[in-house]
């Protein structure tokens, strides 16, 4: 594998690893959305967090390999 196939690879392992660890130190239920007042108007469970985790590195996989 190339290194510049491997830095976006090992930025994903290393911020799951990270947000995993801090799993276990963040409250059960997140906000994740606020209104104008600033109030929370949508939670999410903590585990949300490590199901999101490969969603931008997934976008960035798509756009940098596309067949040509």
């Amino acid at each position: 594998m190339s290194k510049k196939k491997m830095i976006p690879a090992v930025l994903l392992i290393g911020t799951f690893v990270i947000l995993f660890a801090a799993t276990f130190f963040l409250p059960d239920k997140i906000p994740f959305h606020f209104d104008v007042n600033g109030e929370a108007g949508w939670y999410a469970s903590k585990y949300f967090i490590l199901l999101l985790t490969p969603v931008p590195y997934l976008i960035y996989h798509q756009f940098t390999h596309k067949e040509k």
